[in-house]
């Protein structure tokens, strides 16, 4: 409880000073006006204040002089402009001098100032003569010590009267001021008619009594602290008495008449001006300019226009030198000689700093070898960030300039506990910081770090304050009370009231606003202020802004769980006011000597590079209702829009000159950046539309970029073939690459895709949980695993009848939770190795969704979406959309949201049954952008749209830490991949033909069957995963890149039969397999049914196969085992397993002599050609039959319109007759058409019957 001060106290001393100046002056006491002689002077006070040693106009935090108007070089040339204008002038500071920039950090730290060395913002201002200053509350920043050898070097009087040495003998009556309580001054002064007189003017100067806390570790056992308006009343009599005629009080101390009567008040201004006595009041620390500042407006006893506080003249410069305060007192002299202030008359203003305002060459000269140390120190590099961290919307959202210091709090306490102090090892440590600029100094006064490089300017920008980490114990309850004194800073919001509703009071300093990281809560506006910030005090005690409240992962925080809170000794000893802190009373348990801002630096240089993403631990409670949110930031808060979606530009303020007014739109807003297929393609390109696209250093750069639009909502997706028939870099070194990849990037959930099981189901979780593996342990250790969840819900174990992985995960996004639920592919088993899904079946994707959708909804879950890895296609404007997994979205429960679809490698971006569907073909070529708006109050999706976008090479820059890593795994398997095994003599393609055939599948077929002597070779199409893309050398990893999977070759023998079988087994209803093939030679057709699709196969000499004979086959051992739907081979008989495919590949290459070519062969070949039209002459009525010619072995049919009459088939020499059952008349139309072997059906012949040739009869 903050006590009244009683003004009817007064003294012993008071009242002994006041008897001593009735003694000396008993005529006229100091109170009463004496009578007037007709002399007249004006004595012009001017002032500056909270300069923090901006000497030279110059941001040392953004690196710029542009635009600045501050620094006492400039307000020098105020300085002697106003003295030039008058006779007599006196120039007064009002503290916070020797802290708040990286320079005044330079010369206590880097470089610092010897024992007679002045200090370069005394210099200046012994330069421009000032007559007198105090201290402020940022003098103690750095110690007594050091204060003490500052000051010494002032040609000026520093006085203070309300702070003491500590004696420790708890009797005030004895105790010494640690300063000159006053200085009175012998001022010449010329009167109007321009006679010299002296008048003695009094300087008594004050600072805020909460130093105590605000500096304790630097001050206790020190200096103790007193009232202002009581030590006023001690000292001004006393300085009456000395015969000061004027007296100019200077207070490091703010005028809010809130604090009116409260006792050892910080901002205490108001009272003192009631002091009798008191004829000039100079003062600082709210960084305000009175007269001037809206802040002073319509309150009783403030003449905000004319300069006056309860009468007596007053002024307030600004801050950093940006004002000077001129104050003109009107001066009488009485007829004893003796000068009193007319304050009727006097006036005062402040002047401020234009970009017009020259600078002082002096100063400058002066000032310039700390000014070029300082920046060379703050240009320092100590790491770099992936994101911006700028303060512009910090008072309205979590963002990345405050989680960076939490950040690096909690690290450091953490360690602190680890090695310091281990019984506190399972308290929950979390973190408080506020932005310091926050707008407080000005439209500049913000933090603004752009994305790059980091140095110490960059941690000075973050954290302005020379403060030290302390952490504190606290409890639930206590935190809460924190985090409500903190919530004091928003006004109260009506949500039934239509319109624009301001959130913030600018009064509340920003550097009190504490957001507290490691748990999780909500701030509710709609409901008044727990606390007045201004007064420290409980202001509705039924309120209760802090709502949701919960660890991190949504377990309810009880009021007696214990927490240790970092955060620095201003607010561990009290600063502002925060109830559990108040005096300084928690319990201190971690002491650091070192400074947050060194913390700071060092968490970002032992990072290297920083992600500060904001994690959205804290947002204002949906509102609702009818209100607009507002607030005003900086003009500059603008360019930041484009990756902050939640905030609008309004427009110019109305209310704050020169501010923007911006909205808070609460809609959450989601980013889903998602890839499917990419088969540890790390170091794939490809061309598209003529351009190079592929790379995961290019696919890293992209998905940043995007990232960086939408930071602290974006999650990232992968849906299925993560791995698997992957390229050297990844396949050679067990995938492990491609999962850290992911890792890095930041992934946020994936499911598996058929690959995923090419080694096993054991080799998959090793991948996803992480494991040793023999040939990667050895160099790089244990691998870590996936560092996302991975979910499917439609694979089980065949013994247990479990999963084998979750079904679905929930990710919380700004307070909205999303579903996502995992599926893969049915028809895996039938296109991986039986050793592959050994152990486990899989059950229906659709019926699997439905099951787990049930049971999200059922657990308040609105948002879902599905990580299907079944295939899908549509045009690219999303019409006519195919496949399986639009056909599953038809039937799947409609509270899916999206749906991602993968396995076919090709392009998905439609609509179907109000789900939004999307694929990005294959190989890291193209990713997904689906963004979702979501309604804070109900969760659902209520807008949503994708985007598959190119990963064009040409259009970023690679990101360089991503490159750097794939090149260094690539140089680690080059001795290997590098092996030169053979020469093409030009680019080998794996596209396939019409009929199926490609040239790089005959030259695969070929090796296959020169490895083992076969008859014939097969090689599914599905297992050629790359190509040999130039001329020139061919390598053994570009070998590799065509046959990744590690399938061995295996022999048997099959009967002619069974080979039809197997060629018809290509065929299936959904799509087609074509082998490549060696040894023989078929023809197909799409004309005929399944099964029966293959017409003539063929042997080497021209004969065709013998469906008894037995012949010798050989195929790899996924479709020796019935992959891809090839089951006849698993009848085959005298198996044998010989050597690895990619084996006899590289053998077969490196026995062909001279340049590799190969071409299409027409190994295989589709009759799609009809063949011509029956060739029929005339026909003469009666006609019984008819004979013409046709494609020999084909079907010829004749019609009467559409009565078929009768067919036969073309002779080998082409001739056909068809027996009418009756004979056909004069003038019947006959219509002919011949169909081959292959279905294909010819164009009409139509002939019409003629009767006899008339010369006949």
């Amino acid at each position: 409880m903050r006590k009244k001060r009683s003004f009817g106290q007064v003294s012993k001393i008071t009242a002994a000073a006041l008897i001593f100046s009735t003694m000396v002056s008993p005529a006229i006491p100091y109170n009463v006006k004496a009578a007037e002689t007709g002399n007249t002077a004006t004595l012009r006070i001017l002032e500056t204040t909270d300069l923090h040693s901006n000497i030279m106009p110059y941001d040392y935090y953004q690196d710029t002089d542009a635009g600045i108007n501050y620094g006492l070089a400039k307000t020098a040339t105020l300085i002697k402009q106003a003295r030039s204008e008058v006779s007599n002038s006196m120039l007064f500071d009002a503290g916070d001098l020797i802290q708040g920039t990286p320079l005044a950090d330079y010369v206590n730290r880097i470089k610092p100032l010897g024992k007679d060395d002045t200090h370069p913002i005394l210099r200046a201002m012994n330069y421009l003569e000032y007559d007198g200053g105090i201290v402020g509350n940022h003098e103690f920043n750095y110690g007594l010590d050091y204060l003490d050898n500052v000051i010494e070097e002032a040609k000026f009087p520093i006085v203070n009267a309300n702070i003491y040495k500590d004696d420790k003998d708890s009797n005030p009556d004895n105790d010494v001021n640690y300063f000159m309580p006053y200085q009175i001054i012998d001022k010449t002064i010329k009167d109007a008619d321009g006679n010299e007189s002296t008048i003695k003017v009094g300087v008594i100067g004050f600072a805020p009594p909460q130093i105590m806390q605000w500096d304790k570790d630097n001050l206790t056992g020190k200096v103790i602290t007193k009232d202002i308006v009581e030590q006023a009343n001690k000292f001004i009599p006393e300085m009456k008495a000395a015969g000061a005629e004027v007296i100019v009080a200077i207070a490091h101390s703010g005028c809010d008449i809130a604090e009116e009567g409260i006792e050892e008040a910080e901002n205490a201004v108001y009272d003192l001006t009631k002091v009798s006595g008191i004829d000039a009041m100079l003062f600082g620390h709210a960084h305000v300019n009175f007269p001037g500042d809206a802040s002073f407006n319509n309150k009783t006893g403030i003449d905000n226009a004319n300069g006056k506080i309860n009468g007596t003249q007053a002024v307030e410069a600004g801050f950093w030198g940006n004002n000077l305060g001129v104050l003109d007192l009107a001066l009488v002299q009485g007829a004893n000689g003796k000068w009193t202030v007319d304050k009727t008359k006097s006036t005062s203003v402040n002047r401020p700093v234009t970009d017009a305002t020259g600078l002082d060459s002096t100063i400058v000269e002066d000032v310039k070898p700390e000014h070029e140390g300082t920046l060379a120190y703050v240009r320092g590099k100590i790491g770099e960030t992936t994101i911006p961290m700028h303060s512009y919307f910090s008072r309205v959202m979590d963002d990345p300039s405050v989680q960076i210091v939490n950040n690096a709090q909690v690290d450091y306490v953490n360690k602190w506990i680890d090695t310091k102090a281990p019984e506190l090892k399972g308290i929950p440590v979390i973190s408080a910081a506020a932005p310091f600029k926050g707008g407080r100094g000005g439209v500049s006064d913000f933090t603004n770090i752009t994305k790059g490089e980091l140095s110490i300017k960059s941690a000075n920008d973050l954290y302005l304050f020379n403060n030290t980490l302390k952490a504190v114990k606290l409890t639930g309850a206590q935190v809460k009370e924190w985090l409500e004194m903190s919530a004091a800073q928003f006004l109260t919001i009506d949500p039934n009231k239509e319109g624009n509703q301001d959130l913030l009071d600018y009064d509340f300093r920003p550097y009190n606003y504490d957001v507290i990281d490691g748990i999780k809560y909500q701030i509710d506006v709609t409901k008044p202020a727990r606390y007045d910030w201004a007064k420290g005090t409980l202001l509705n005690a039924d309120s209760h802004r802090i709502i949701n409240f919960t660890m991190m992962d949504g377990t309810p925080i009880a009021d007696n769980q214990e927490f240790i809170v970092a955060t620095n000794n201003y607010r561990a000893s009290g600063g502002g006011g925060f109830p559990p802190l108040v005096g300084g009373k928690a319990q201190v348990v971690v002491d650091s000597p070192y400074e947050n801002r060194q913390i700071l630096m060092d968490y970002i240089s032992a990072q290297g590079t920083v992600n500060p993403v904001a994690d959205n631990n804290w947002k204002i409670a949906p509102v609702g209702g009818k209100a607009t949110l507002i607030f005003n930031s900086s003009p500059v808060a603008k360019t930041y829009l484009g990756q902050t979606p939640n905030v609008k530009d309004l427009g110019a303020s109305t209310t704050k000159a020169g501010y923007e007014t911006y909205q808070l739109d609460q809609s959450v807003h989601v980013q889903l950046l998602g890839i499917n297929d990419l088969h540890g393609q790390l170091d794939y390109k490809t061309t598209v539309s003529g351009r190079e696209v592929g790379g995961i250093e290019y696919l890293a750069s992209y998905l940043k970029q995007r990232e960086a639009t939408n930071p602290s909502n974006t999650l990232m997706v992968q849906a299925g073939d993560l791995v698997g028939a992957s390229r050297p870099v990844s396949a050679l070194l067990q995938d492990e690459p491609t999962i850290r990849f992911m890792n890095e990037l930041g992934f946020d959930v994936g499911t598996i895709g058929n690959h995923e099981f090419d080694e096993g189901v054991a080799e998959m979780k090793r991948l996803i949980y992480g494991g040793e593996h023999p040939k990667t342990v050895e160099k790089y250790g244990k691998f870590e695993g996936a560092a996302f969840p991975y979910v499917v819900a439609n694979v089980e174990d065949e013994k247990t009848g479990e999963l084998i992985l979750p079904p679905y995960v929930v990710k919380e996004v700004d307070g909205v939770k999303i579903g996502f639920i995992g599926v893969v592919t049915t028809e895996t088993p039938s296109i991986v190795t039986a050793s592959g899904v050994a152990g486990v079946k899989f059950t229906d994707e659709t019926a699997a969704i439905n099951k787990y959708a049930k049971e999200l909804k059922g657990k308040g879950v609105k948002a879902i979406v599905v990580l299907a890895h079944d295939p899908g296609t549509s045009a690219p404007n999303g019409d006519n959309p195919s496949g399986k997994v639009v056909d599953m979205a038809k039937e799947i429960d409609p509270e899916v949201d999206v749906i991602y679809g993968a396995h076919d490698h090709k392009y998905l971006n439609a609509t179907v049954s109000g789900k939004l569907l999307v694929q990005s073909y294959s190989y890291g070529t193209a990713f997904s952008d689906v963004d979702l708006t979501i309604d804070p109050l109900t969760q659902d999706i209520v807008e949503k749209r994708a985007e598959v976008a190119s990963t064009f090479r040409d259009a970023v820059t690679p990101d360089a830490k991503i490159k750097a890593e794939l090149d260094q795994y690539l140089a680690e398997i080059a001795p290997i991949t590098g092996e030169v095994v053979g020469d093409a003599a030009a680019p080998i393609s794996r596209t396939a033909n019409e009929a199926g055939e490609m040239p790089l599948g005959n030259l695969i077929a070929d090796g296959m069957r020169a490895a083992t002597g076969t008859q014939f070779a097969f090689m599914n199409a599905g297992g050629v995963r790359d190509e040999i893309k130039k001329a020139g050398p061919i390598t053994w990893g570009d070998l590799f890149a065509i046959q990744p999977f590690g399938n061995d070759i295996v022999t048997m023998n099959i009967t002619g039969a069974q080979v039809r079988t197997l060629l018809n087994q290509q065929f299936a209803a959904d799509r087609n397999r074509i082998m490549q093939i060696s040894g023989l030679k078929y023809t197909w057709t799409n004309n005929q049914p399944l099964g029966q699709k293959v017409l003539d196969i063929y042997l080497p000499d021209g004969s065709k196969i013998d469906p008894k004979g037995v012949y010798s086959v050989t195929v790899n051992n996924f479709m020796a085992d019935g992959g891809d739907g090839f089951v006849v081979l698993k009848e085959g008989t005298n198996r044998e397993t010989w050597m690895s495919d990619l084996d006899a590949f590289v053998d077969y290459v490196k026995s062909l002599k001279g340049p590799i070519s190969a071409k299409i062969e027409d190994r295989i070949l589709i009759d799609n050609v009809a063949p011509n039209a029956p060739d029929v002459g005339q026909i003469i009525a009666p006609a019984k039959s008819v004979t013409g010619k046709a494609e020999a072995g084909s079907t010829v049919k004749v019609y009467e319109g559409k009565t078929l009459l009768g067919s036969a088939v073309a002779s080998q020499d082409g001739v056909f007759t068809i027996p009418f059952k009756s004979a056909q008349t004069h003038g019947t139309v006959l219509t002919f058409t011949a169909t081959d072997a292959a279905g294909n059906t010819s164009k009409v012949t139509s002939v019409t019957l003629v009767k006899s040739n008339p010369k006949f009869w």
